[in-house]
């Protein structure tokens, strides 16, 4: 009983220690956790924060000092600032090292951020919902991350585009956009995405006011849930070499009136284009109908398949619901072509205008005709 006792108190103690080591306390306004054995301090999230808690600008400061005891302040803790609609302007110091997921999320008055030199990790979406954001900068001391005047976040190592605005201008250097980088990004209306973007992931649901993105050939894939819930979207056009639509990608997308899905496609998501009630018309490059679901599309309008594909979609499940089902000769977009005679080498392209050294399999156009490859 003696002993149970004693590693009873023991514990107590122990909480009591760790109670000691960390707690919380407002200085000078903004909230903290201090940490007494590393002598550190965090800007951390108030629990039942007023919205107003934080107003107009604020600055972080490098330390602070709080019974005698000097602190460093290095990490923004998530939602840290989050729903502060009334802060317009942030000053983060040179010794912030982190800067975590939602820290600013939905600060609708901010309209600029600067990232220090100091910060080694930044966390996609700390700057969701900040819908008059148009300023990121990036310092150019900073190893781990830079900007250089693209208004984003870009991680050095790899190359990941980790956060963006809505006046982002996506540099050629970017490989990869991260999940919630442009998320409820309500100021973005338009984006280009240079061919150097391989993989897109989620990155941009719920933008609410994005009303066209042009999407240059490269090898990309596209997640889930990528352009989920873009309300305004009109118009897109997929690369010409994707290979999978995955689901919810155009879910709720209910301006969007068309697609082309590209030869190169093998599969769509379910879900992939629920709510999308207004898509009249969808043109499949394929020769082949891919496996979809009852809930991949809601409405059956207009299906244009390749000429000579038409049975095959017509007996394909899913698709035969489509209202009319019509096969056309699909222009490449191609002026001309150059050794269409016997003499000449032969020459492939895709529908898309894009040259092959051999047919692909899909539908190919070799020396001006048609070829189907299965």
């Amino acid at each position: 009983m003696a002993i149970m006792n004693a590693n009873r108190f023991m514990v107590l103690v122990a909480s009591l220690v760790a109670s000691v080591c960390s707690f919380a306390q407002v200085i000078d306004g903004i909230y903290y956790k201090l940490d007494d054995n590393d002598k550190v301090a965090k800007v951390a999230y108030k629990e039942f924060k007023d919205p107003d808690f934080y107003t107009g600008d604020v600055k972080i400061p490098e330390s602070v000092t709080y019974g005698g005891v000097t602190y460093k302040v290095t990490e923004i803790w998530p939602q840290a600032f989050s729903c502060s609609s009334k802060l317009t302007s942030i000053t983060i110091p040179n010794s912030i090292e982190v800067i975590s997921g939602g820290a600013f999320e939905y600060c609708d008055a901010l309209t600029s951020i600067y990232i220090p030199a100091s910060v080694k990790s930044f966390a996609g979406g700390a700057l969701r919902g900040c819908n008059n954001l148009t300023s990121i900068v990036v310092d150019k001391g900073n190893k781990n991350y830079y900007s250089n005047g693209s208004n984003a976040v870009i991680e050095t190592g790899t190359n990941n585009l980790i956060q963006g605005c809505g006046k982002t201008v996506i540099p050629n250097t970017v490989t990869r956009i991260e999940w919630l980088a442009f998320e409820e990004c309500e100021s973005l209306t338009s984006i280009v995405i240079p061919s150097s973007v391989t993989q897109i992931d989620g990155s941009f649901a719920a933008c609410i006011n994005l009303k066209s993105i042009t999407l240059h050939d490269g090898g990309k894939k596209i997640g889930r849930n990528t352009f989920d819930s873009c309300i305004s979207l009109e118009s897109i056009t997929l690369p010409s070499n994707l290979k999978e639509i995955e689901a919810y990608m155009f879910a709720g997308c209910k301006s969007l009136k068309e697609i082309t899905i590209p030869a190169t496609v093998k599969s769509i998501g379910v879900y992939a284009f629920e709510g999308c009630n207004n898509l009249a018309k969808v043109t499949n490059l394929s020769a082949t109908p891919q496996t979809i679901y009852y809930q991949t599309f809601t409405t059956f309008g207009d299906l244009i398949v390749p000429e000579g594909a038409e049975e095959a979609y017509k007996n394909a499940p899913v698709w035969q619901h489509f209202t009319t089902i019509v096969g056309k000769p699909l222009s490449s977009g191609i002026v001309s072509l150059m050794g269409s005679d016997s003499n000449q080498p032969t020459v492939v392209y895709d529908l898309l205008g894009k040259r092959f050294p051999a047919p692909q399999k899909g539908l190919n156009i070799v020396n001006g005709k048609k070829v189907v490859v299965k």
